[in-house]
């Protein structure tokens, strides 16, 4: 059985024909960027280049080979309103959207901690959907009375391909307007954000066929008509998915920021990390951030090492930066902003002089990296040490070599983990295709 996976991140959108037995590619992965538009702390996608990207890739992808359904994972949140059309009224508003912090703040101060119990996360800028969602109509209430549908970029896809819609169990966590413990939506806090219930659709499991292709999206796509669509899920579950990961595991993905993530059999809210459902089943993770990540190292790059190619920064200089002594110090380390924080965050190097060279601001990069990520290890609150680490996205093996703890551990490297994670959503069905009497 063959499917088609996308995956939508903030800067790019990665899309492949999966072998759902293997979870493998079958033939190449297509890569296509995106236009990720930032000006200050706002932080937007245009739906119609989401849309019209997906659109090439699929047509690339599939010109030649059958698929028996579509699935996908995404950024989340990534947010937009619809009208009564289920047209945009607003960009796709990511989490690196920073405006509302005002409002953040103030719930923070005024009712955080009931907040933080209930919805099972810190009202964060960006970080919660809903919290972004309100700011929006507080700054553009003429949208107010044009709004039928609030949705997060998988459901809008779903609404877009089969005319239904719906969320999954994650991507619910990720608006703080969801009762973690009822699992349903909260009416108090939709009630206190001025969302009104009848704009959110039901939540489901990711893994659910949520319709079939409707004739003009089949059309745009060059698919049959009625072709399965699954509702889809957040891209770290994908990754989570794609391990077959037990608790006692950990997800590390290395990329533009990083994100550690374990599954938990008791859940805890805590304000030093996330705690939101997998996507499918009850299960639930926690999720923390290490802040210095690739966009920093890309960044060092950039900044100090432009004369060296990619390859020649990657494999020879971080390795040397790593073994170098330095009194220089990333401290605050917040290069890439802290996606658990709500006031606004920085960074500073300590201790330069004259002497000071590049390869000693690298190197304070580096222990900077090592030192936050045993602090967002401990934020987890899980039990240690962890049966596998499961290590993917682009600087997976960079990591690997540089942790020490990495080379001792059982370590699981995910080629495109997220990618091949949206082959689980179609397990179930493996085994009814399985008993039929065909396959694609």
């Amino acid at each position: 059985m063959r499917i088609l996976a996308w995956d939508i991140g903030t800067s790019a959108i990665k899309a492949a024909v999966l072998d759902v037995a293997s979870a493998q590619p079958v033939g190449p992965i297509h890569r296509a960027p995106l236009t990720l538009r930032q000006n200050g702390e706002s932080a937007t996608l245009d739906p119609d280049e989401v849309w019209s990207v997906l659109v090439e890739l699929t047509r690339q992808l599939t010109a030649d080979t059958a698929v028996a359904g579509i699935g996908f994972c995404c950024l989340t949140p990534g947010w937009l309103l619809l009208d009564a059309q289920g047209n945009p009224l607003t960009p796709v508003v990511t989490h690196l959207d920073r405006r509302s912090r005002p409002l953040a703040l103030r719930l923070w101060r005024t009712a955080g901690q009931e907040f933080l119990q209930e919805t099972g996360n810190k009202p964060l800028p960006g970080g919660l959907s809903g919290i972004a969602c309100a700011h929006w109509l507080a700054c553009e209430p003429e949208l107010r009375p044009k709004v039928r549908r609030f949705v997060h970029i998988n459901s809008w896809l779903c609404l877009r391909l089969t005319g239904r819609t719906a969320f999954d169990w994650g991507n619910a966590c990720f608006t703080g307007l969801f009762d973690w413990r009822g699992q349903c939506w909260s009416r108090r806090w939709c009630e206190e954000l001025g969302i009104s219930l009848a704009w959110l659709p039901d939540v489901t499991d990711g893994s659910t066929t949520i319709g079939g292709l409707t004739e003009t999206a089949g059309e745009t796509l060059g698919l049959p008509v009625g072709l399965p669509v699954k509702v889809g899920l957040a891209d770290t579950s994908a990754a989570v998915l794609a391990g077959q990961m037990q608790p006692g595991d950990l997800l590390h993905v290395v990329g533009t920021t990083q994100v550690l993530a374990t599954l938990v059999l008791r859940p805890q809210p805590g304000p030093d990390h996330l705690t939101r459902m997998l996507g499918i089943g009850r299960q639930f993770l926690h999720v923390t951030h290490n802040p210095v990540g690739g966009m920093a190292l890309e960044w060092m790059h950039q900044l100090c090492f432009r004369d060296q190619t990619a390859q020649e920064f990657y494999q020879r200089t971080v390795p040397a930066a790593w073994q170098h002594t330095t009194a220089v110090e990333l401290d605050p380390p917040y290069l890439g902003g802290d996606r658990l924080a709500i006031e606004p965050t920085e960074a500073a190097f300590r201790h330069l002089h004259l002497g000071t060279d590049r390869l000693d601001l690298l190197a304070a990069l580096l222990h900077a990296l090592h030192q936050q990520h045993h602090h967002a290890l401990a934020a987890l609150h899980a039990e240690m040490p962890f049966r596998q680490i499961f290590l993917t996205g682009g600087g997976a093996e960079i990591i690997r070599q540089l942790f020490p703890e990495y080379q001792q551990a059982e370590v699981v490297l995910l080629v495109e983990g997220s990618l091949s994670g949206v082959a689980r959503l179609f397990a179930d069905d493996l085994g009814a295709d399985a008993s039929g009497s065909s396959s694609i």
